[in-house]
């Protein structure tokens, strides 16, 4: 009886220190990304503070952006430490799954509406023009009030689907997660890829135009097609496999598949929803820095370099 008392305790013992070494990797793979999520983000709300020419209205977008991100640093990955330490805390899996279901879907369509900005700057330019701080504003509450209600939603079902695993909750969840996966990812990446095709055409278009004078304007506009190119392969590969995962584990839950049992997919959806916390630092990159005024502002700001006179956001050229 005692060899048996002391092997369990010795497997506890065992099990305890592999659990703390696991969270201790984790935490170190968490915690500098919501740091660098505050960090890059927060540069960017003293760009707009300090820096009055920034304040237009697609700029605002970005701003807008910044604070959906910003919540992913402060807010989603302090939740996420904090349900790794209390694995069965209910409140704290609850407000950790909600809060990152509207960070997430904030983020996601954020680019998509400025996609949509750039793309409507291509395809009209006088458009821009037309575009007001008031309707920037009714489009930005649109999305956070569309993915505060979406990201919220499973709060009517969550608690008999957490504790009681009743088939109705089950067959609601493998529904919720199908439409996310539809139209918080599907819908807004394939408009993604067709208006970045459209500048695509539009830029390739301007190159053949240009002469050795104009070499440097080439340049730019070059950069820009390798720009476009790479949001668009950073927001399938920093959302899509999350989405994926969050469909495999729903049917998993109605013994639809047994591919979640698997040990590795603990392994699989943590490096996931790293990748996804990492796309929160390099959003402001992608999206506010390669853009000509932005750039100019932080070399004046932090370089102590003079700005131009005129900081003309780009439409197309985006370096």
């Amino acid at each position: 009886m005692n060899i048996t008392l002391a092997m369990n305790n010795s497997t506890n013992t065992t099990l305890k220190e592999s659990r703390q070494s696991n969270n201790q990797h984790i935490f170190a793979e968490v915690i500098p990304i919501a740091i660098l999520i505050i960090l890059t983000n927060g540069v960017v709300f003293l760009l707009f503070y300090k820096t009055k020419s920034l304040r237009t209205p697609a700029n605002y977008l970005l701003l807008s952006l910044a604070i959906s991100d910003l919540m992913t640093g402060l807010i989603n990955i302090p939740l996420f430490i904090a349900q790794t330490l209390n694995s069965g805390d209910y409140r704290i899996i609850c407000a950790s799954i909600l809060l990152h279901n509207v960070a997430s879907f904030s983020i996601a369509y954020h680019i998509t509406v400025i996609t949509a900005e750039k793309y409507l700057a291509v395809v009209d330019p006088f458009g821009r023009n037309m575009m007001s701080k008031k309707t920037v504003s009714k489009t930005v509450s649109m999305v956070w009030l569309w993915s505060a209600l979406l990201g919220t939603l499973p709060s009517f079902w969550f608690e008999k689907w957490w504790l009681s695993l009743e088939p109705s909750t089950l067959y609601l969840y493998v529904g919720y997660n199908i439409f996310c996966l539809v139209f918080v990812f599907l819908v807004p990446f394939m408009f993604m890829l067709y208006a970045y095709c459209v500048m695509f055409r539009a830029i390739w278009k301007s190159l053949q135009r240009r002469d050795s004078r104009t070499s440097k304007k080439s340049t730019n506009e070059k950069k820009c097609l390798i720009i476009l190119l790479t949001m668009a392969v950073t927001f399938a590969i920093c959302r899509l496999p999350l989405f994926t995962m969050f469909l495999i584990y729903s049917f998993s839950n109605v013994g639809w598949i047994n591919t979640a049992s698997h040990p590795a997919m603990k392994h699989v959806a943590q490096t996931f929803t790293i990748v996804r916390y990492l796309s929160s630092a390099i959003d402001p990159l992608l999206y506010t820095f390669f853009k000509q005024d932005f750039w100019n502002a932080f070399r004046a700001l932090f370089l102590n370099e003079r700005q131009p006179r005129t900081l003309r956001p780009a439409v197309i050229r985006m370096t």
